[in-house]
């Protein structure tokens, strides 16, 4: 039986390597994400009997379909070593500028929908121009797209909700589709929730089966090395940003449907709530590792929290400082573990192994994918 005691220098040996390497897997990234929505949802069942009820598990799914839209494109642009902080901003312009369009200039509804979409996509092209041309880092183009696209929301809307009743086409209010699937359900499941699982799989499959999937955790774990293996990185980076752009304009489209209206103002602060959600899902904030599943276990757990703390009465304020804790020990945790498995499998195989074989190093980068 091998031993699990240290070396002389205090470097572990091969048996407490191997053990080290999967106490340190289990407790982080996704695994870590999924122990804590489970203690977080067996906690509020013991708290309250109002919380793991049908109706307020829907009441979870549809409040945060949207944040979970936006948060799938941010997976991809973060795995690639990216950021958008930009994507709330794409959403309220997509929404705002759809309703303009068939609420107050009387566009048909197609083309309403389409206009929304070609707004997410200019606001994705126009932010991978900028970091894969102008060489911008992606923190401050996105930063900077965040308060112009806003601007550009308040500009198309005069500031005002839409539609206004003023200038409104009679009789029209928002797209008839978009509308159904914001706010309707089919069989007791909103139809948000329905999008938001589909654009997840979506993401999965960008993800774990295509191409691209491949060029961005390739990016993410070595940018030099993927350049040298042929990958074309502008090109990738620009088609990310492209489709993080779309979806954000997806989820702005559902979020004017589920509130019958849009606003310039509208998804405020949900473009940290993405990236919360896909760090909390275990996704490297540097790149190169995490999915999209673990994106889909973050937003559970913020949502979890948020709906759970509102049950028992505790303050927004309070939510607010829960919620940053919460985040910060995920991170913390997940860094915890990336040190030990290095350690664990940069330690030399000597003494008290009884000849086995060293433990096979953990893989990042790509072999950390998950749906």
């Amino acid at each position: 039986m091998a031993e699990v005691t240290t070396g002389r220098r205090g470097r572990l040996l091969p048996g407490a390597r191997a053990a080290a390497v999967r106490v340190a897997t289990a407790a982080g990234g996704r695994g870590g994400a999924v122990a804590i929505l489970l203690l977080l949802v067996l906690g509020f069942f013991i708290a309250t009997p109002d919380f793991l009820t049908a109706d307020n598990i829907r009441n979870v799914l549809r409040q945060y379909s949207v944040p979970a839209i936006l948060a799938v494109g941010q997976t991809l642009v973060i795995v690639s070593a990216g950021i958008d902080l930009s994507v709330a901003s794409t959403a309220a312009l997509s929404g705002s500028l759809m309703g303009v369009a068939f609420a107050h200039w009387g566009w048909p509804e197609p083309l309403a929908v389409l206009l929304g979409l070609a707004a997410g996509f200019a606001v994705g092209a126009f932010n991978g121009f900028v970091i894969t041309r102008l060489k911008v880092p992606d923190f401050i183009a996105t930063l900077g797209t965040l308060a112009a696209v806003r601007g550009v929301a308040l500009l198309v809307t005069d500031g005002l909700p839409v539609p206004d009743y003023t200038r409104a086409v009679e009789g029209r209010r928002v797209p008839g589709s978009v509308a159904t699937l914001g706010a309707e359900s089919v069989l007791g499941v909103p139809l948000i929730v329905v999008v938001a699982a589909a654009c997840a799989l979506l993401g999965w499959f960008l993800l774990s089966r295509t191409k691209l999937g491949r060029a961005a955790y390739a990016i993410g774990g070595n940018r030099e090395a993927a350049r040298v293996s042929g990958i074309r990185i502008e090109q990738s980076k620009w088609w990310i940003y492209v489709i993080s752009g779309l979806l954000a304009a997806v989820a702005g489209m559902m979020l004017t449907g589920r509130l019958a209206s849009a606003n310039a103002l509208m998804a405020d602060g949900m473009e940290l709530q993405s990236i919360a959600a896909v760090v909390v899902g275990g996704t490297a904030l540097f790149g190169g590792e995490g999915g999209v599943g673990g994106t889909m276990i973050g937003i559970l757990i913020i949502g979890v929290l948020a709906n759970g703390l509102s049950i028992l009465g505790v303050a927004e304020f309070w939510q607010r400082v829960v919620n940053g804790l919460i985040i910060v020990a995920v991170v913390a945790l997940d860094q915890w573990r990336r040190r030990v498995a290095s350690r664990a499998t940069d330690a030399p195989a000597t003494g008290g192994s009884g000849g086995l074989n060293p433990s096979p190093p953990v893989r990042g980068g790509t072999g950390s994918r998950g749906p």
